[in-house]
């Protein structure tokens, strides 16, 4: 397996906005070093994009529509579909103007408390993404690893940044082009509830997967049609 050289920094962000949605948060980003293959060399300029600049990377433009319409489909019938349906714990919803999917997996089902290897049965919930890093920038699929305010800075930090080179590493002994993948890890500068109980802990702790168009399905939905 090739091994990526971690590269990890954190930015302090100010807040800023983002179409229908601001966040105040501070990314610690991982990527590493290239592949021998020209077509899984990373992209220098995409890999120093923060959080929030990888999210807003691509301007849908004249296509928003279109990819609006797509992803719902994609969303409704294939991931609500398989193994993220309502009846489990993961959660598929549609996100910055409904162009973005954004799949939310709970830490417990891939890892141990307080472990950062991934644990058996973890990639039943991974499989479904290879999909989408098929065709190179069709998607932009962003992997952010959260946590709950347990333990210190350091701690937290350390934590989500080991757990989301885990999933990276799984995507890439797969054998799929990990090239438009890219790597965030905010410690527990996002929760989604306050962290008071247990259960708001519970679910603070979680691997965010954001589906976001890349340039491919801009370019196909201004031509009006968008072929995956």
């Amino acid at each position: 397996m090739k091994q990526f050289l971690i590269k990890q920094f954190i930015q302090k962000l100010t807040l800023l906005s983002v179409v229908c949605a601001c966040f105040i948060c501070y990314p610690i980003q991982i990527f590493g070093k290239t592949n021998e293959k020209d077509s899984h060399e990373r992209i220098e300029e995409l890999d120093e994009l923060d959080f929030i600049e990888m999210l807003n990377s691509v301007d849908p433009g004249s296509g928003a529509s279109l990819i609006q319409k797509f992803q719902a489909k994609e969303g409704k019938n294939r991931l609500l579909n398989g193994k993220y349906n309502p009846s489990g714990e993961c959660k598929v919803e549609a996100f910055r103007n409904k162009e973005v999917l954004l799949i939310t997996i709970p830490a417990h089902l891939l890892f141990e408390p307080n472990d950062t290897e991934l644990k058996p049965g973890a990639q039943d919930y991974l499989s479904p993404i290879k999909r989408y890093l098929k065709e190179p920038d069709m998607f932009r699929v962003m992997l952010v690893m959260h946590t709950d305010n347990t333990g210190s800075d350091e701690y937290r930090d350390r934590l989500t940044v080991e757990r989301v080179n885990s999933v990276f590493d799984w995507f890439e002994d797969s054998g799929v082009n990990t090239r438009y993948l890219f790597s965030y890890a905010l410690g527990d500068e996002m929760p989604l509830k306050p962290n008071d109980s247990m259960d708001n802990r519970r679910q603070n702790r979680r691997l965010e997967i954001y589906l976001v168009p890349g340039q491919k399905m801009v370019e196909q939905a201004q031509k009006g049609r968008i072929a995956f």
